[in-house]
């Protein structure tokens, strides 16, 4: 264990396995929330990141970025790499003490880009301010979601900060099983259309995303998310979604 806090929302844990350096609350061998190779600091070693990321291969523009929880800032700082200059990323924790640690032991830096915002999620989104080409949702306690952050109006205030042609993520993980298809229903509800994306992680991380228009079919989207990866020079983008399955009834 390299480093232990406490927070007003539980203990943080910073543990190095090897090469591996990852976040984790509540506990030191709890859920992995985010996670750093120490030999290549550019490496996404977590395969949940890289889905995510292909949900770019269905935006319009990517000039403004929103997401909803640093964690060890992994998603935020492989796109603040990736994106060119000109593309800014608004980044919501609502621990300070995780912001603490990312900034420490994770390499999160704060430029003109890449701004860190300590607020809750739930309430940043409710008020008047840019609209976004991505928001990505990726709140976690060690229990998973937040309860407030998985409400129907909250999906419903993401829609309205959506730019035209942009995209909502979502990372369901931690759930009860019984709760899954709950969760997914009511994301969807919000979103003219919707579908989940898994990649291939031991965790079978499940990903949804959330459109205004409707979403290409699979073999288009396919194309895209190779045509994004060649833009990005990120070729591992290519593989990341292992499945893509439209959401019926979004």
């Amino acid at each position: 264990m390299v480093h232990e806090a406490d927070s007003p929302f539980g203990p943080v844990y910073v543990v190095d396995t090897g090469d591996q350096r990852s976040l984790c609350f509540d506990r030191p061998d709890g859920t992995v929330q985010s996670a750093i190779l120490k030999s290549d600091p550019l490496a996404v070693p977590t395969s949940y990141v890289r889905v995510a990321t292909a949900g770019l291969a269905l935006t319009q523009g990517r000039s403004r970025i929103l997401v909803v929880g640093l964690g060890g800032g992994s998603f935020p700082m492989l796109l603040h790499r990736l994106l060119p200059r000109r593309a800014r990323l608004d980044v919501v924790e609502i621990n300070p003490v995780v912001v603490d640690v990312a900034r420490r032991f994770f390499g999160v830096r704060e430029d003109h880009r890449l701004l860190i915002h300590v607020d809750d999620g739930s309430r940043f989104v409710t008020r008047q301010g840019s609209r976004y080409d991505l928001i990505f949702l990726d709140a976690f306690s060690d229990s998973g979601t937040p309860d407030h952050l998985k409400e129907s109006r909250v999906f419903e205030d993401v829609r309205h900060r959506l730019s035209f042609g942009g995209v909502a993520v979502i990372n369901i993980a931690l759930e009860e099983p019984r709760d899954v298809a709950r969760r997914i229903e009511t994301f969807a509800s919000a979103f003219e259309d919707c579908a989940m994306l898994r990649g291939a992680s031991q965790y079978n991380n499940l990903i949804l995303v959330g459109t205004l228009a409707p979403l290409p079919p699979e073999p288009l989207f396919r194309h895209q998310l190779w045509r994004l990866a060649r833009e990005l020079d990120f070729p591992e983008l290519t593989e990341s979604v292992v499945s893509f399955k439209r959401v019926s009834g979004a």
